[in-house]
């Protein structure tokens, strides 16, 4: 009966690892970009976006929900996303029409969006912290 038990687990170990090399360590399996779906809209980074997936976004903060988190908006849809309190965020407005790049964070009940980079599109400034794509 033990071994029968062993026999199972390591199946079930095999298979989630075929899974996670399909994938790739970097989302899109390591291959060239632009070969993926365009996620530059809201709606479409809630229903085609992956887990730990980068995106670049426009829209506008139109509402804070408490700590570091905003929701953000565009024409399609709103999504929260993440303005980590360990950087400079001062030069963005409440409802300035911004540019973000981020990482998705994706689990069963909800998408939201770790934000790495701002750039205010009507002021044209680049945040004055924070980290670069990685």
């Amino acid at each position: 009966m033990k071994k029968l038990a062993v026999l199972a687990l390591t199946s079930v170990f095999c298979l989630a690892g075929s899974a996670a090399m399909a994938d790739g360590w970097y989302g899109n399996g390591g291959a060239p970009q632009g070969f993926t779906a365009n996620l530059n809209t809201v709606q479409a980074v809630k229903s085609d976006a992956r887990d730990d997936q980068y995106v670049t976004l426009r829209g506008r903060l139109v509402d804070y929900l408490g700590h570091d988190h905003y929701e953000f908006a565009d024409n399609t849809g709103t999504i929260e996303v993440e303005l980590d309190d360990d950087y400079d965020w001062s030069f963005i407005s409440k409802g300035e029409l911004i540019e973000i790049y981020g990482q998705v964070d994706k689990d069963f009940f909800s998408t939201s969006i770790d934000v790495k980079r701002a750039v205010s599109l009507e002021q044209g400034q680049p945040a004055p912290q924070g980290p670069g794509p990685r």
